[in-house]
């Protein structure tokens, strides 16, 4: 039940705070100032406690004991009066010293303007924030802005150019053995000197002719143009260190005739210091010991450096 004096709830037939008769009827909210907030017993100013009535006295015999004989003496000068074995249940401790009722009332008189105050205030900013619709001052603000930006196409821009880099190898042909033949001769003739000297001729033939007195590398008595080309290789390998070799046609010297002197290669032997045929001829059977006759004619044969 709630006390209908000082609004604490408790059990029983008296307010176990203030000693007031409990009612069973709960009293309007509206009726109390403080509500939950309200002071307790230890924050308010007690009047001097009554002393202690027996349990078996009644109401009205407890309220008859309990009028002064005098005028009561003033709040802040009332001693607590402690309790006894067959008080009532539920007194608390004694109020500080040094404060009295009025004290702690005026506190709590300011503490509950404080809290309105506070609260009205900010129920006002509350609603303020709601209704106003400005920004609040310190807020930030950002603008977004869209640029459109039309660009007018232009023409297309060309394809890409590809340049292909071919590399042709050319291989030539290995010269043929008439080019060759034709390049020796050449360079024979740019160093010939036709002075009349004496010299020999050991090899005259031209494409197809046959031999039987000598062989080809391959074993056969007749001689092409490549076979002709290295019996004159062998012939300058052996004589180039003493003599003078060269490659000549027959119509490069004047010394010889014929109806196909345009055609036969012939490779000539100047040793030096030949001034006859005799000469040219001594010079042969030293080189060839092992021939005589047409045998030593065919392999070596003088020849007159003149011109044709």
């Amino acid at each position: 039940m709630l006390c209908g004096t000082c609004g604490t709830s408790g059990t029983g037939t008296f307010c176990a705070a203030c000693g007031a008769r409990l009612s069973a009827v709960e009293p309007d909210p509206a009726d109390t100032f403080w509500g939950d907030d309200e002071p307790t017993l230890a924050q308010q100013a007690a009047a001097p406690l009554p002393p202690a009535a027996p349990p078996e006295s009644s109401w009205e015999d407890w309220l008859v004991t309990q009028q002064p004989a005098s005028p009561p003496p003033s709040p802040g000068a009332a001693p607590f009066a402690q309790p006894t074995t067959g008080g009532p249940p539920g007194y608390g401790p004694p109020p500080p010293r040094g404060g009295g009722p009025g004290v702690l009332v005026a506190a709590a008189v300011v503490a509950g303007i404080l809290l309105l105050t506070i609260g009205g205030g900010t129920a006002w900013w509350l609603t303020s924030r709601d209704d106003d619709p400005t920004v609040a001052v310190g807020a930030s603000t950002s603008t977004s802005s869209t640029v459109t930006v039309t660009s007018t196409p232009g023409p297309p821009p060309p394809p890409p150019t590809t340049t292909t880099t071919t590399t042709v190898t050319t291989t030539s042909a290995p010269a043929s053995a008439a080019d060759q033949l034709a390049d020796l001769r050449d360079e024979s003739l740019g160093r010939l000197v036709t002075d009349d000297r004496w010299a020999v001729s050991l090899s005259a033939k031209q494409d197809g002719t046959r031999d039987e007195r000598q062989l080809t590398s391959g074993g056969s008595h007749v001689f092409r143009l490549p076979d002709i080309l290295e019996l004159h290789r062998g012939i300058e390998v052996l004589y180039s260190g003493d003599a003078s070799v060269y490659l000549l046609k027959a119509e490069d010297l004047g010394s010889t005739a014929g109806p196909e002197d345009d055609k036969i290669w012939m490779t000539i032997v100047d040793p030096g210091l030949l001034d006859s045929r005799d000469d040219a001829q001594t010079w042969c059977a030293g080189q060839f010991p092992w021939l005589d006759g047409d045998d030593l004619s065919n392999a070596c044969y003088p020849r007159q450096l003149t011109t044709p």
